[in-house]
């Protein structure tokens, strides 16, 4: 059964698409609501596959909101005169599409490179190693500041982590096809041997053993897109409207392998903590 935000007799300007099932997708949609100055509705991606434009045109929908990897393949299907705005995916998505835009989850390299000259400059030769698609999408300018290790499969990852011995932290770039369970476990085993800190993407990372993460902020990323919504219906074009990472982070802090490996943390890191693991 679809789901709405509102009476199914009102047309909306706005359709937000997702596994809205999930209470985490249904709070970044509600927030979504919050920013945007027009009719919503929500719609769970399930009872969308392959008539989402037919629902579109019914509603005389101007934008499409895609939650997650399933909504963005179905919405980027639409035609070019419907607006597209991706959430909840980890980098923006590859597609010859025009008007679309959307704000995607990892951080950028230099979000790191910036909080370790920061705050762990004796980290500061990094190692950054990732696909070469993740490669295009996070590292940007960032060539000359860290060390780009370039892999296109797991067994290829840690072969290439254990000659990076000469490394102050490692960076593996978010990609589900290589970032297996025994894979991280490798990694892990290597980073306590070496002494060389794993800098995470998740807090289940952090939790795992890696010094810090930073973490996409929920909320912060829900007003962002809003924002593009916003712009949208007031005349922009999504075309024109850059790509955005998230504007804050939450950071994670594992103060177990900071002592383990000898690294202090300054106490405005802590601080600034959402949560330290011990």
């Amino acid at each position: 059964m679809l789901q709405f935000s509102s009476t199914a007799a009102e047309a909306a300007k706005v359709l937000v698409v997702g596994d809205i099932k999930y209470a985490f997708v249904a709070g970044v949609a509600a927030d979504i609501q919050l920013a945007v100055r027009s009719q919503v509705k929500e719609y769970a991606v399930s009872e969308t596959r392959g008539r989402l434009a037919v629902i579109v045109e019914r509603e005389g929908a101007e934008v499409v909101v895609a939650l997650g990897a399933d909504a963005v393949a179905e919405a980027l299907r639409l035609p070019p005169s419907i607006a597209v705005v991706y959430g909840l995916v980890v980098v923006p998505p590859r597609s010859g599409r025009s008007n679309v835009t959307g704000v995607y989850m990892s951080p950028p390299v230099s979000e790191y490179v910036t909080t370790v000259r920061r705050y762990f400059p004796s980290l500061a030769r990094m190692s950054v190693v990732g696909s070469q698609s993740m490669l295009r999408s996070l590292l940007g300018n960032d060539h000359a500041q860290v060390a780009v290790h370039s892999v296109s499969s797991s067994s290829e990852l840690v072969t290439t982590v254990n000659r990076l011995a000469d490394a102050k932290s490692l960076l593996l770039l978010p990609d589900s096809n290589l970032l297996t369970a025994p894979v991280m476990s490798s990694v892990y085993l290597f980073s306590f041997r070496n002494n060389i800190p794993v800098l995470g993407i998740s807090e289940a990372n952090v939790k795992q053993g890696s010094l810090f993460a930073l973490v996409f902020d929920p909320k912060a990323v829900s007003r962002q897109i809003g924002e593009k919504v916003q712009t949208i219906l007031n005349g922009g074009d999504a075309g024109e409207l850059p790509a955005s990472a998230p504007r804050r982070y939450n950071l994670y802090v594992n103060s177990n392998t900071a002592q383990k490996m000898g690294v202090e943390i300054p106490d405005e890191v802590l601080k600034k903590a959402k949560k330290v693991y011990q």
